[in-house]
């Protein structure tokens, strides 16, 4: 692989850390969130606040905090920063920006730390919704939505994309179901899902109202607080540190094009303005990098703020062919014990919506061996992935 900097192996991430997830957190701010976060990653790594030099975060004001303000309140003394816009397709890039930042020296310990973007953050001390929307972009926004067209959120965004894969392929909202169930069941062994003690079967799902069809009310992800945290370092300074180090070993960025443009949609989709073809999937440059395939995936992570995301997450970074997910996922084939067990802490539909940063954790526990009930069996090489395109790969040290 030809680059300045060839990121495999070469960081290591050596702490975690995430403040009580939930529904809303009642007098609690984003500030004093994020500081748990912090707190609990920076015990979790053996460190003190003053060795983390560079931060990373894509929730900023008002849905969470911004990072000049949060280094004030927190006493910390930054030499390196990276925000990006709120959204959960920044997760390998936050990563990735750490990482790279590491290489270059222009930090020792950076720290991604992110509060929820729920919709509460700061507002609700505002009394107000707010009222931002990805909507009002011109071309539509990540998710598709085009307000002229009626079409002003994620979710009826999503469920036309959601309609047109049905359609074409001829699945069924049973298939369907089984996304949500599957995650639902991983989140009855994770005390910190939201969903916790509250399980569900396929008939509740069945039964359970219409959105956007054919999404029904368990096919979208929920809305929360909380926050998470990551520290990264580079891998020689990450073996003397306290915790079993978790290498970033494959990253592969956000792809955008004409063809893939809607984000949750795999390209080859008759959606907005993508052309409709007989979608195969190519070379992917994260197992290239990382040196595996995708039968090496000891388990995948994925962004599932919708529960079609799976379906063209599996087609599009080639673990099933164009039209097969649906059924490729029945039968126990993505739950703990299975060939490919997903979101094994309940992911963004039973967790928490977190953006993707509480799966980066959860994979960190999973191939530190932590996991207790929900631990995959010699976990070894966890893949994170998103319907943009942008995937990463992380191992054991």
């Amino acid at each position: 692989m030809s680059a300045i900097y060839d990121l495999k192996n070469q960081v290591a991430i050596v702490g975690v850390g995430n403040s009580q997830y939930a529904r809303v957190l009642d007098d609690v701010s984003p500030i004093r969130t994020l500081a748990t976060a912090l707190r609990n990653a920076l015990e979790d790594a053996g460190l003190t606040k003053d060795d983390i030099d560079g931060f990373v975060t894509s929730h900023g004001a008002p849905g969470g905090a911004d990072y000049d303000e949060f280094a004030v309140h927190a006493g910390m003394h930054i030499k390196w920063v990276n925000q990006s816009w709120t959204h959960g397709r920044w997760g390998t890039t936050s990563l990735t920006q750490a990482a790279t930042a590491l290489c270059a020296g222009l930090a020792e310990y950076v720290v991604v730390l992110n509060a929820t973007v729920s919709g509460h953050g700061y507002l609700k001390y505002f009394k107000t919704s707010g009222g931002w929307s990805e909507g009002l972009r011109d071309i539509g926004g990540g998710q598709g939505q085009v307000n002229y067209h009626g079409v002003d959120t994620p979710g009826s965004a999503t469920s036309l994309v959601a309609r047109a894969y049905m359609e074409k392929y001829g699945a069924t909202s049973e298939q369907l179901g089984t996304v949500a169930v599957t995650y639902r069941k991983h989140a009855q062994l994770n005390p910190n899902a939201i969903m916790y003690g509250r399980p569900m079967t396929l008939d509740n799902y069945m039964e359970s109202r219409f959105i956007s069809p054919p999404f029904r009310l368990f096919d979208y992800c929920l809305t929360n607080e909380g926050a998470n945290a990551i520290i990264l370092t580079t891998a020689a300074r990450a073996k003397d540190l306290k915790k079993q180090p978790v290498y970033l070993t494959g990253v592969q960025g956000i792809q955008a094009n004409r063809d893939d443009f809607i984000a949750f949609a795999r390209p080859g989709l008759p959606v907005g303005m993508q052309t409709e073809y007989d979608y195969v999937a190519g070379p992917q440059k994260v197992y290239e990098m990382a040196g595996v395939t995708q039968k090496d995936i000891d388990g995948l992570y994925v962004y599932d703020s919708f529960s079609t995301n799976l379906w063209m997450i599996l087609e599009r970074y080639g673990f099933v062919k164009a039209g097969e997910a649906p059924a490729w996922i029945q039968d126990g084939r993505i739950e703990l014990g299975g060939e490919l067990p997903v979101n094994t802490n309940g992911g963004l539909m039973s967790e928490g919506h977190y953006g993707g940063n509480s799966h980066f954790i959860e994979m960190v526990r999973q191939l530190r061996g932590e996991c207790g009930p929900r631990q995959i069996a010699n976990a070894e090489v966890l893949q994170w992935a998103t319907p943009f395109g942008d995937t990463l790969i992380m191992t054991k040290g």
